[in-house]
């Protein structure tokens, strides 16, 4: 194949065993190196080295600007040659993208840092969407979603044969060898002979949240692990945990199961909501998680096991056993941060109707947001919040036992007293938030923006939202709702309809004035099921005609 400048140029249309690489700035080399092996994705076979592109090598593209660069896959052959076989580079449109061309342009030397996620399936000439779509979905589980400067990278595997090779394998993976290799002789003899063909059958993935280290319910699950388990290797599991903390720097590990919906009901048979989103199928394994089903009071707090995490340069913390922690939700933490409407809107209030441990509530604060109001009913996660503000640097005011309080009177008092704080949580339903909110207008700015976080629908607290919104200025909604893929823009009008009765329903936005209500954004977050998607309606209210309030920047 030949291009219009003659270069002969190959296109790789079945190639598989492509991982991925990130070429970083060397100024963010160390943090980005440790969050990667943090969350088992650092490749240690091979080493991270200077990033040397010449005049005739192909692009690499920038992540953040794949919508707006017309990139091609392709693969110079006269390149490939003179560099390494073990590299394929991202090539893009020179004519719709000028590189920069020294140091000084290219805000200094650059590094690539291995990785151990591999692509699924073959390469093809048009999958340079998925390369980025890729490199921003490590970067996300690794808290750098919103991080400039980093390019992507293929990289060609070392060896056809990479998990036999101990020096490619994963920190867990090394533990459970080095695990095998440990037992007694007695035990070794029931084995396969070949401890590769165990290791080989399954998936070394995990997430570290210091100092805890979660597994995916996978986990030594595939045959012929689950027979020597129940057979054989039981009594040796405590060694087996003792090396894993030892090999990858952690205290505690437990399995990772998803938020069951119903939960038993503590009086009769019957199933119940999960309302509090309790993680009940968490289950530890080694290290003191505490005891579960405790009552959220200060003397349980300072006796928990706590743990942390940072995304986007914020610190969250959750108890594990009493708490849910999302990271799938990186995304759309992300893109909260990156609205011109929140970003620019410093002389405002947001609600937060489903608090949890600060998950979006803590977006709108460090994008600027003078005041989050909270509602919550699990206590545990309104500890977890207030650590993770103190963390931030940000004040908090919790309201307990707000349900005891009066509505009008009490809620202004509240409102006084909370003077600079940043944060102000009431510990109750978000049933009573639109009185509460109604009684303390005067003490707080406008309330532009209320997040209906919770799952598989928000769909309760629709009205409440419509009447916290400013009656002036109005704002925007964001309502969180499980959607099948198929009826995401069917949904999407039902909830626009729903929102025009309601705000026709209170009159929230003042009889005298007119105020458009439109779906601005359906914003696609993760995969919640399959054919399911956790999706993000915002819900805009404005006086006037249509607004684009709700652009990105």
């Amino acid at each position: 194949m030949v291009q219009e400048d003659d270069k002969p140029t190959v296109i790789l249309h079945q190639v598989k065993g492509f991982y991925l690489s990130l070429v970083v700035p060397q100024r963010d080399v160390k943090r980005i190196k440790q969050a990667l092996e943090a969350h088992g994705l650092l490749d240690k076979s091979q080493k991270i080295t200077p990033f040397v592109r010449g005049d005739d090598d192909p692009l690499l593209v920038p992540a953040r600007d794949i919508r707006q660069i017309n990139c091609n896959l392709a693969f110079d052959a006269h390149n490939l040659r003179d560099r390494s076989p073990n590299h394929a580079i991202v090539n893009n449109d020179r004519s719709r993208y000028d590189p920069p061309t020294s140091l000084t342009e290219s805000q200094g030397r650059k590094y690539i840092i291995p990785t151990t996620f591999e692509l699924d399936g073959a390469v093809r000439p048009d999958d340079e969407i998925r390369i980025a779509y890729s490199r921003d979905k490590v970067l996300q589980r690794i808290g750098f979603a919103d991080q400039p400067g980093i390019e992507a990278q293929l990289n060609f595997p070392r060896h056809s044969s990479r998990r036999s090779d101990e020096s490619n394998e994963s920190l867990l993976a090394q533990a459970v060898r080095r695990w095998l290799r440990s037992l007694p002789p007695h035990v070794q003899s029931k084995l396969p002979a070949n401890t590769d063909d165990l290791l080989n059958s399954c998936k070394w993935t995990y997430t570290i949240y210091p100092p805890m280290l979660l597994l995916p319910p996978t986990f030594l699950s595939k045959d012929p692990w689950p027979e020597l388990l129940a057979n054989t290797l039981e009594p040796q599991l405590p060694e087996l945990y003792n090396n894993i903390c030892q090999q990858l720097k952690v205290t505690h590990v437990a399995i990772n199961g998803p938020i069951p919906a119903l939960l038993p009901n503590s009086k009769s048979d019957a199933l119940e909501s999960n309302t509090l989103r309790l993680p009940s199928n968490l289950v530890p394994l080694h290290g003191d998680f505490g005891k579960p089903n405790l009552p959220s009071v200060e003397e349980n707090f300072e006796d928990a096991f706590w743990v942390s995490t940072t995304q986007n340069d914020i610190t969250q913390a959750w108890a594990p056993l009493h708490t849910m922690f999302s990271k799938g939700n990186i995304s759309e933490k992300t893109r909260l941060l990156k609205l011109l409407s929140v970003s620019s809107a410093h002389q405002s209030t947001a609600v937060d109707l489903y608090a949890g441990i600060g998950y979006f509530a803590f977006s709108y604060a460090k994008a600027g947001i003078g005041k989050v109001l909270c509602w919550e009913l699990n206590g545990w996660s309104i500890e977890g919040l207030k650590r993770g503000a103190k963390t931030n640097g940000w004040s908090i005011k919790v309201v307990d036992n707000a349900r005891k309080m009066n509505m009008l009177d009490d809620s202004d008092q509240v409102a006084t007293d909370m003077g600079e704080e940043r944060f102000l949580v009431f510990h109750e339903s978000n049933a009573n938030a639109a009185e509460r909110v109604q009684g303390m207008r005067h003490r707080v700015p406008p309330v532009r923006y209320v997040n209906c976080g919770y799952l598989p629908s928000s769909s309760d607290s629709w009205d409440v939202a419509v009447q916290i919104l400013d009656p002036v200025e109005g704002g925007w909604i964001h309502a969180h709702e499980n959607v099948r893929i198929r009826n995401i823009e069917g949904r999407k009008d039902q909830i626009v309809d729903i929102f025009k009765h309601f705000v026709q329903q209170y009159r929230t936005l003042g009889s005298e004035s007119s105020f458009n209500v439109e779906c601005q954004q359906v914003e696609q977050v993760k995969a919640y099921a399959p054919g399911i998607i956790h999706c993000v309606f915002d819900i805009a209210i404005l006086p006037g005609p249509a607004s684009d309030g709700i652009a990105q920047a």
